[in-house]
């Protein structure tokens, strides 16, 4: 038996001093659709996401809460881990900061950057955003404020450890000249480029102790922690066991083939951890993906405008499933998208109750009908149906799934299900049954019942349990099913005849 190809898939890990919103879940979300197709597509598939607990707004957040800054960090962890579940994320870790095996691996890491030469200590004195971690270049402000906290950045005079950056401004110019690809979309890999073009400047990656006790210490240096991002950005290797006893999961998998994150940190990811991996010696990733934000009601989440969802109280309100499939289908991923609960419930009604749902029960009930609740023999076999999912669905949906476009992956399987409904009315089942032509409605609904689960097929990284609940309506093992490589589910007649059709509930009531 051949050995699976793998497939190494990170998200950026969420700075835990706070409950997850919407933009958290979304991350996690796009991610776990690529994870599900990865392994329709048979390969092995490890999928990482995390929290980042340590920093200066952690520390402070906890203190203001009067609260032991570990046992707040542990708090919110949870929270996260909470929403990934109940979003039925399929990740196979999750690593956390505070964890011993993240922070021994990431002093490891240190070491090997230091012992390339690319750590120097000197005094500094800069803006620094509690809000972004990061420190900010006057050019970097906007009337003086951090354009994405809204607050002026406080100034910020220590001595600590910098990270030659501006020594790898050349080879990070060559990675970019011969991997366009390196970042996607291509708008962000535009932006990044444009940052690149300026200068890279060497950054600071270390706060003095008795100003910051919260961090990873600095190897021989008990009077620094490391700078958050230093520390975080580690997380995808150590979490495989970079720099451990046993280096198995980080020889099999790394490096990444993609590692997905928002926007708003491209720059730590596209420019500073290359640069760190260079200097470590560690292989770059195949791909940096960045996806866009989520406004609400067309105006940006903000605490003060008081537009933050909680993913976890929205699903108080709606289906997970109904939940995925609106995100994936609204929210593009190489671009922004809006969220409103007037826009979810007319998607709703219009494409899961009428749409899908609808289709489904047609199809069913039909068999029950006509068929006696079993998959009918076919006696001639309909080239167009067939020909319409191997020339035009299929590629498609897989075009669009490789570039991490769900929406229109969605589109597509929409056009198949707009199809199959338009034959139903085209051919009146019900009119042929009257008329004795009995051998054409088990023809017409065989063919519509493997359009079925064609669809299922398509949907099922998107919506897992909807697409198992139309395997096991149609009769079929949901585990075997899913245990087959697409290009065997990709294939015509699936289905087993005499196969039992079970009805079960309405896939999508309407709202």
């Amino acid at each position: 038996m051949s050995k699976k190809p793998t497939y190494y898939l990170t998200t950026a890990i969420p700075y835990a001093n706070a409950n997850p919103h919407l933009g958290h879940a979304i991350l996690f979300l796009y991610a776990d659709v690529m994870a599900r197709y990865q392994r329709l597509l048979g390969k092995d598939v490890y999928f990482l996401i995390g929290t980042d607990e340590h920093g200066q707004k952690m520390f402070k957040t906890a203190k203001e809460k009067g609260v032991k800054v570990a046992d707040y960090a542990e708090e919110k962890s949870a929270v996260y881990e909470r929403l990934a579940d109940e979003w039925e994320i399929s990740n196979t870790d999750f690593i956390r900061t505070t964890e011993i095996r993240h922070q021994e691996r990431a002093q490891k890491f240190w070491q090997a950057v230091a012992a390339n030469g690319d750590l120097y200590k000197k005094e500094y004195s800069g803006f620094y955003c509690v809000g972004c971690e990061s420190f900010k270049t006057e050019k970097d402000l906007v009337e003086g404020k951090c354009p994405d906290h809204g607050v002026v950045p406080e100034i910020l005079t220590e001595e600590n450890y910098f990270f030659k950056l501006s020594r790898y401004q050349e080879p990070l110019e060559f990675l970019f000249q011969e991997h366009p690809e390196f970042v996607y979309p291509k708008n962000r890999f535009n932006e990044m480029q444009n940052i690149l073009k300026n200068g890279l400047e060497d950054i600071s990656v270390s706060r003095a102790k008795n100003k910051l006790p919260w961090g990873i210490p600095v190897p021989g240096d008990d009077s620094q922690v490391m700078y958050v991002w230093f520390d975080a950005l580690t997380n995808y290797i150590t979490a495989l066991g970079y720099g451990s006893n046993d280096e198995k999961l980080f020889k099999k998998y790394w490096p990444a083939d993609v590692q997905v994150l928002g926007k708003e940190i491209n720059r730590f990811h596209s420019l500073l951890w290359p640069a760190m991996l260079m200097s470590a010696g560690v292989e770059l990733p195949k791909q940096i993906a960045a996806h866009g934000w989520i406004t609400v009601d067309g105006k940006k989440m903000s605490k003060t405008v008081g537009n933050v969802i909680n993913p976890l109280e929205l699903l108080q309100k709606y289906s997970i499933e109904a939940i995925r499939y609106f995100l994936m289908r609204e929210i593009p991923f190489d671009n922004d998208g809006d969220y409103s609960d007037e826009k979810f419930v007319k998607r709703f009604n219009a494409d899961l109750a009428n749409g899908l749902g609808n289709l489904t029960n047609r199809i069913i009930v039909m068999l029950e009908k006509y068929c006696a609740g079993q998959v009918p023999e076919v006696d001639e076999v309909d080239e167009a149906i067939i020909d319409r999912l191997k020339n035009d669905i299929w590629p498609e949906y897989q075009k669009a799934m490789d570039k991490f476009r769900f929406d229109k992956a969605l589109d597509s399987v929409w056009n198949f299900i707009t199809f199959c409904d338009q034959l139903i009315s085209d051919k009146q089942p019900w009119v042929l049954i009257k008329s004795g032509k009995e051998k054409e409605v088990k023809d017409l609904l065989y063919h519509l019942a493997e359009g079925l689960r064609h669809i299922a097929v398509m949907i099922w990284p998107i919506m897992p349990e909807t697409g198992e609940k139309i395997f096991a309506a149609l009769g079929l093992d949901v585990s075997a099913e899913l245990s087959k490589p697409l290009s065997e589910l990709m294939g015509w007649t699936e289905l087993t005849v005499g196969n039992r059709i079970n009805k079960g509930e309405t896939l999508f009531p309407r709202i």
